[in-house]
């Protein structure tokens, strides 16, 4: 479907106000026609006394016999009828100027639905490809653009093509002959204005992106403000910026060239037409073959058309500034995801195992994991453990299905996880990364994002993830609002919440990346103590940790290196062979002491 078809689709829920528009423009135009074919005999009336006899344009088209009284009605009835023309035009400009702005805004606030939602269920992989700014970017700078671009191609296409026809109605009414003169050069216009619209349309995507560069440049200051200043990086960050603003001010410079010169050609254009058919006329009123008010009436309606003529000679340049906005939009609507439910994926209930079958998982050319054999079994707790970058957690970017194998099959109870839909997979996972998230929201909504869960479940969580006691000293408790990304928290306490979200959730499995890095001894062992409660009975619990020393307890201790698996056991077992997770257990020892 290309991108015009697109736009149209999205304005179908509100066709009938679009409709209610297009009658609107369809009368007003009527109001402006009505001025023009007043103006010639208005004008003779005037000069002659009320007569329109002898001569005049109306004497082609009234019997003789009809055309003294219907004189003395124009003139006597000029004053309402202009006034009646002025009324209709009003009300129906009123009603367009209501429906259409708002059909549009409607339009795009349905497009920038459609994006968050897109946005919503995208996979990591997917933002691991696009900048969070270029992403902000396109949801609302490029809406914006094309919301306005809209409105102002929509106001053309209706209003303005609607008023053209009219006025070349009444004037063809008036002489077709001055009406092919004047729209003689037609022809030659549509070769600059498909040239035109074309440039224009690719210096409109280069200016919104080089827009969302600039985005992105100012969000990664903002939220890195504090490494950039630690770093004194100030001055880096100044040259970055600047070298974004200066790429799109002369990307906006070209673009200011290009619609500098479009407007004065195709009104060039114009007024050759005009000359050709004032100068045809001048010759016809010498020679007594048209009369002097039908050049008045055509003069009238040839000024009156100038506007919308003016407007659709501008098309291309709207038409290429919705379509680069458009573009973009709908680039990131289409974009694929790397994970997603498969067609017939089913719902499945809470899994007993969940089983890694010869698991392989690259990143481009780097392995993550190569070809691991491993089993989640419920009432088991799992230690992952390894040097970074041993694989740990794309093991846990596997359960939560962020991440496929390249080879290999994640299985929960037999079945494989690709064939499962995501939302029922991920309501029996509970995860706690090692960066906790924090929204600008209120503690509640925190703890339990987004699932519909009571006050008792919260507290119960936060009792046991240990963060009921700083909940309880802000002002307003589990309603207290948390600054956006945890700003008014310690890292401890932003891990806490981390932890009473997972923990509130009573999934069956539970994953836990690193979550007590930022807790100090004491915590930590209050957290573990909390974590063997919660990992009771029949859940699976993995645990990755650099911390060994706070693995107390666990059933079975993975030992992760370069993607496979070098060592399986129970933690005791695995000190006495002195083998890799011996090897660790002792550096950190030594560290330690």
């Amino acid at each position: 479907m290309t991108t015009d078809l697109r736009l149209l689709h999205l304005l179908r829920p509100w066709r009938g106000r679009l409709l209610a528009a297009v009658a609107c423009a369809a009368l007003a135009a009527v109001g402006v026609g009505a001025y023009a074919w007043l103006a010639g005999p208005a004008v003779r009336a005037l000069v002659q006394g009320g007569s329109l006899a002898g001569g005049g344009m109306l004497e082609a088209w009234l019997p003789a016999s009809w055309l003294e009284a219907f004189s003395r009605f124009v003139f006597g009835a000029l004053p309402v009828l202009l006034v009646a023309a002025a009324a209709l035009k009003a009300a129906a400009s009123a009603g367009y100027n209501a429906l259409l702005p708002g059909t549009v805004a409607a339009a795009a606030a349905e497009l920038r639905r459609m994006l968050y939602h897109r946005l919503l269920r995208a996979d990591p992989a997917f933002y691991a490809r696009r900048p969070v700014g270029e992403l902000v970017s396109r949801m609302t700078a490029d809406v914006a653009a094309a919301e306005t671009a809209a409105t102002q191609v929509l106001s053309t296409l209706i209003r303005d093509v609607s008023q053209a026809l009219v006025l070349l109605v009444v004037l063809a009414f008036i002489d077709v002959r001055l009406m092919v003169a004047a729209a003689i050069v037609i022809p030659g216009t549509l070769v600059p204005v498909r040239r035109f619209a074309e440039r224009l349309r690719a210096i409109g995507r280069e200016q919104l992106a080089a827009q969302a560069e600039v985005s992105r440049r100012a969000e990664q200051m903002l939220q890195g403000h504090r490494v950039v200043t630690a770093f004194n990086g100030q001055a880096h960050e100044k040259r970055r910026f600047g070298e974004a603003s200066a790429r799109l001010l002369a990307v906006m410079n070209t673009s200011l060239r290009w619609r500098a010169a479009y407007s004065p050609t195709m009104e060039s254009l114009g007024v050759a037409g005009m000359a050709l058919a004032i100068g045809w006329a001048g010759r016809a009123v010498v020679a007594g073959t048209l009369p002097p008010e039908a050049v008045i009436s055509f003069a009238a309606g040839a000024m009156m058309l100038y506007q919308p003529l003016k407007a659709l000679g501008n098309l291309g340049q709207q038409l290429a500034q919705l379509r680069a906005a458009a573009d973009r939009a709908f680039e990131l609507l289409d974009a694929p995801d790397a994970i997603g439910d498969a067609a017939g994926a089913q719902v499945v209930p809470p899994p007993r195992e969940v089983r890694l079958e010869n698991v392989h998982v690259r990143y481009g050319d780097r392995a993550a994991l190569r070809g691991i054999d491993l089993a989640f079994r419920a009432g088991e707790t799992v230690a992952l453990v390894g040097e970074s970058g041993a694989g740990k957690s794309t093991v846990a970017q596997l359960l939560l299905r962020f991440v496929d194998p390249t080879e290999g099959r994640v299985l929960l109870d037999g079945v494989d996880a690709r064939t499962i839909a995501l939302g029922s997979l991920r309501s029996h996972v509970a995860y706690v990364p090692q960066e906790t998230v924090v929204f600008a929201d209120t503690v509640r909504e925190n703890v339990a994002c987004g699932a519909a869960l009571g006050e008792e479940a919260i507290l119960r969580a936060a009792r046991e993830a240990h963060a009921i006691q700083w909940i309880e000293r802000l002002p307003g408790g589990l309603d207290a609002e948390l600054g956006e990304r945890g700003a008014n928290l310690s890292g401890g306490e932003r891990q806490r919440l981390g932890i009473a979200r997972a923990l509130a959730r009573n999934a069956r499995v539970l994953v836990l990346d690193e979550a007590t890095s930022a807790l100090d001894a004491e915590n930590d062992a209050l957290l573990q103590e909390a974590f063997a409660r919660a990992l009771g009975g029949d859940r699976i619990g993995v645990i990755i940790s650099h911390r060994l020393a706070s693995l107390r307890g666990v059933d079975r201790v993975v030992v992760l290196e370069a993607g496979r698996v070098v060592e399986e056991g129970r933690p005791e077992e695995l000190l006495r062979a002195g083998g890799a997770f011996a090897r660790l257990w002792e550096l950190q020892a030594a560290k330690a002491a």
